[in-house]
């Protein structure tokens, strides 16, 4: 999923606000962006996320903690 570039690191290093789950966080921020397959609809682009909502995102829930721990998004 990562190849389709919906995904970047953005900062190695921040204090932000995840725009996911409302938490105040410090560490990597991610920028996200769908995919749309319909016609005229864009999604919307979150421009700050925390690691676990990224990789919940991207990879789905069952997937996710083995992706983080492998660091695939941060390349």
């Amino acid at each position: 999923m990562s190849s389709y570039k919906i995904a970047k690191l953005i900062k190695p290093f921040s204090n932000y606000k995840c725009e996911i789950c409302n938490k105040h966080r410090m560490g990597k921020v991610y920028e996200y962006q769908s995919i749309s397959f319909v016609r005229g609809y864009v999604p919307r682009h979150f421009k700050e996320m925390c690691g676990d909502c990224i990789y919940k995102e991207v990879y789905g829930t069952n997937l996710y903690k083995k992706k983080k721990k492998e660091g695939s998004l941060d390349k």
